[in-house]
């Protein structure tokens, strides 16, 4: 299993929300980025593999801003680790 299974079964804000503390058990940082106005993985500077999968957690959590992200971290813990 690597980091890439945790974007499996996300089709909720629930979902959205586990599959971010999932990639956080693999040492995953995931981020806001206010430029691209979406959350990003650390890792997409050198790799652009999980770009499709921040879009579709972005959308289904309903952030477009660093406001709504810091409102959705507070409602699903998100930065628990």
């Amino acid at each position: 299993m690597n980091y890439l299974d945790c974007f499996k079964d996300v089709d909720d804000e629930l979902g959205a929300a586990e599959c971010i503390h999932c990639l956080q058990k693999f040492g995953e940082t995931v981020l806001y980025d206010d430029g691209k106005k979406r959350l990003i993985l650390w890792r997409e500077v050198y790799d652009q593999t999980p770009e499709k999968y921040m879009e579709k957690l972005t959308k289904i959590l309903k952030i477009d801003s660093r406001e709504k992200y810091e409102e959705i971290d507070r409602r699903f813990n998100l930065t628990m680790y």
